[in-house]
């Protein structure tokens, strides 16, 4: 899988590049170069996988120069062991209404679906090319929570993250603030969240800081927490059709990153 920057569409980039990089250095976004797709043929011998294995092929696709498929059952194996569910999701009945629940992982937000991931994959990376990583978040509550539970007590990284002092819940706070883990970093800042997000957006455009410290992040900026949301779309369409009909998706959050996925 060959990627690409948003704004330059010449230059190609592996899945390390994109992965360790965050964001691409011309301040525009990864992608990849050619999106993969499935015929009816493929989606019918996908349809019946649990919900890790399918996550081993789907996520398999966009990072086959990085790891093998062991490698990535591996990865997925160990993402999702502590969740409460077998399946990882859940998917209940309201009337006509089908509702995904993606509450299941460690902080109770649906980010810990993509974040445990993340938190194995850079172990991965990391080790095999003898790195170290400092990851710098902004968060208004969830994504700091799962970022810290993903990333906490892991070798080579350490992990800064930035909420705005008294403007998220008691419970996120208490999710942040309370690991006793010496790679975890809270930073209150007397502001808002669009301030916490401004400062990282800073040190992410001063390329020699940022290079320096190989600084990297886990926003939805980063290419790798896309890839792996997609897999519940893929899930909750085999459970819920019986033919190849087509589905409504109402996706209630304020995280592009979640709708992007679908």
């Amino acid at each position: 899988m060959e990627y690409i920057s948003t704004r330059n569409s010449q230059k190609n980039f592996s899945f390390k590049d994109v992965f360790l990089k965050g964001l691409a250095s011309d301040g525009g976004l990864f992608v990849p170069k050619k999106i993969p797709s499935y015929n009816y043929q493929e989606l019918e011998k996908l349809k019946n996988l649990s919900y890790e294995e399918l996550a081993v092929k789907i996520i398999l696709k966009f990072c086959d120069d990085e790891f093998n498929e062991k490698e990535v059952k591996d990865l997925v194996k160990n993402s999702y062991k502590n969740f409460r569910v077998d399946d990882v999701v859940t998917i209940k009945k309201l009337g006509k209404v089908n509702i995904l629940e993606l509450f299941h992982g460690p902080t109770l937000a649906f980010k810990d679906i993509a974040m445990q991931v993340i938190g194995n994959m850079y172990e991965k990376i990391l080790k095999k090319n003898n790195l170290q990583v400092n990851i710098v978040v902004a968060t208004s509550g969830d994504t700091g929570a799962a970022a810290i539970s993903a990333i906490r007590d892991r070798k080579n990284m350490k992990i800064f993250v930035l909420h705005p002092e008294n403007k998220i819940s008691e419970v996120q706070r208490k999710f942040m603030t309370t690991v006793n883990s010496s790679n975890v970093f809270n930073i209150a800042l007397a502001s808002n969240f669009d301030e916490c997000q401004k400062f990282v957006k800073l040190m992410f455009a001063d390329k020699n800081f940022s290079s320096s410290i190989n600084m990297t992040g886990v926003n939805s900026i980063n290419w790798s927490r896309i890839v792996v949301q997609i897999v519940y779309y893929f899930f909750s369409y085999f459970k819920i059709v019986t033919g190849n009909e087509k589905i409504n998706y109402s996706v209630p959050t304020g995280n592009f990153g979640d709708i992007y996925a679908g």
